[in-house]
């Protein structure tokens, strides 16, 4: 038996490395689409409140 658990731990750890590869790639993209998107809106406040200010300075 102990023969025949090591003979799917090469394709395990593969799976693993590959999971784990995978993961960090996406969770990346998906944090750059975030970051992006919070930039945006960040902007959006900013030019907003620009207009407000100047509305109400008037």
């Amino acid at each position: 038996m102990p023969a025949a658990t090591k003979t799917f731990m090469p394709a395990l750890a593969t799976f693993i490395a590959l999971s784990f590869t995978y993961t960090a790639v996406v969770a990346r993209k998906e944090g750059n689409t975030i970051d992006a998107a919070r930039t945006r809106w960040q902007q959006q406040r900013a030019h907003a409140g620009v207009e407000n200010s100047l509305l109400a300075h008037h």
